[in-house]
């Protein structure tokens, strides 16, 4: 559905800046000595496209949501004990939720923008998000923690985990392209930015880390004109009227 005519691409242009350590797992790695490496490419920590797509899609379903809004939840969001049907239903509805999206026609606001893979074949988003690479200078910090026995309050035997972070002073740059976009869907994005810059993002996020510094600093509509794609500068008023005015003030 989204793909059927490219008439155009808006593309933003983002800058995250880390106020506090950021980590984001690389998971288990055998040549790493460190037991939960920050992601890199090109031997440089990166915001994975994937991990800043998940926090936005959380950010505005938990919005939506918020504002009276029905949004669908993600399927593996749902209880193992609650995957026959009726029982998502009755799960969803005290959520205040609607079941995942199987309608690629008429998929609910975020679906429209992230995609889904309900039904026989899915939706694609429409919102595509590549990796944010460091820029300048950074540094990577190594810490250790524990978890404390509520009883106690002493180190749970057995704890100790090693964590590697990007230092706070560090700087990202990346894009989102949004392809056919409406205005309010252009305008749901910057919204859920604006939320993802005050929840934080990565691990440890409730010990203080993930604190970031969200700018948009650039927003262009780029249209193929036959011969070039031909970029053309865009304000975010628009895009932020249009959004209040589908989804309330």
């Amino acid at each position: 559905m989204t793909f059927e005519r490219l008439h155009d691409i808006t593309v933003l242009k983002v800058r995250y800046t880390t106020l506090s350590a950021l980590a984001i797992s690389a998971g288990d790695q055998p040549s790493e000595i460190m037991e939960s490496p920050v992601i890199k490419l090109g031997g440089k920590p990166v915001i994975p496209g994937s991990s800043l797509k998940g926090a936005l899609r959380s950010t505005l379903e938990a919005m939506l949501a918020g504002l009276g809004h029905k949004v669908c939840i993600p399927f593996a969001a749902i209880p193992r004990r609650y995957r026959r049907k009726e029982e998502q239903q009755a799960y969803v509805a005290r959520l205040g939720r609607l079941t995942p999206c199987d309608n690629i026609e008429h998929p609910c606001p975020v679906c429209s923008i992230f995609g889904t893979v309900g039904g026989q074949a899915g939706l694609s988003g429409k919102a595509l998000f590549l990796d944010a690479t460091v820029r300048g200078e950074y540094e990577l910090i190594e810490r250790s923690h524990v978890a404390i026995t509520r009883d106690t309050r002493s180190q749970s035997e057995g704890s100790l985990m090693s964590l590697q972070a990007v230092d706070a002073g560090a700087t990202f740059r990346g894009e989102i392209r949004v392809v056919n976009p409406e205005p309010w869907e252009v305008g749901a994005i910057l919204r859920a930015l604006e939320g993802t810059e005050l929840l934080g993002m990565g691990a440890k996020k409730t010990a203080g880390y993930g604190d970031l510094e969200i700018e948009v600093e650039q927003i262009e509509v780029v249209r193929f004109d036959g011969q070039d794609w031909r970029p053309t500068p865009a304000e975010l008023k628009p895009y932020l009227e249009a959004f209040a005015q589908k989804f309330g003030a």
